[in-house]
């Protein structure tokens, strides 16, 4: 766990990571340009994160905590079908637009291991019953 005195230095990697992958996207961006960004050197950059996957994983672990829950919460609903649909539409747009690296990265890492992908995104928000879309 990130120390208090430490969370501004963590909210500035994470804003340079975030500024880097929007730009370059994850083959592009660079550690040593997210260090620089952040106003922190190399060395630091991997005590807090051990790799450019981590850190690209908390990112989009942080989108996906916005996402994830709203669109729960449109499963569950008693919304007409052409509703849901809508605000399901509505809510992927948001978060895609504010956040258009994750497309790739969901991409590359199913492509990768979709096993362990599925696993952690289902253990940390869990996956709706796709029946409850249809109620």
């Amino acid at each position: 766990m990130v120390k208090k005195k430490d969370q501004p230095t963590q909210e500035r990697i994470l804003a340079a990571a975030r500024k880097a992958f929007l730009s370059k996207g994850l083959a592009g961006a660079r550690m040593q340009d997210i260090a620089d960004e952040a106003g922190i050197n190399k060395a630091l950059l991997h005590y807090y994160f051990r790799s450019k996957e981590k850190l690209f994983e908390m990112i989009f672990m942080e989108a996906a905590q916005k996402l994830f829950p709203k669109i729960n919460f449109i499963f569950e609903s008693n919304m007409p079908l052409f509703e849901k649909i809508e605000h399901f539409a509505n809510e992927y747009i948001t978060v895609m637009l504010e956040n258009p690296y994750l497309p790739s990265f969901v991409l590359n890492e199913i492509n990768q291991d979709p096993v362990s992908f599925f696993k952690k995104l289902n253990d940390k928000f869990g996956f709706p019953d796709p029946s409850l879309f249809l109620k």
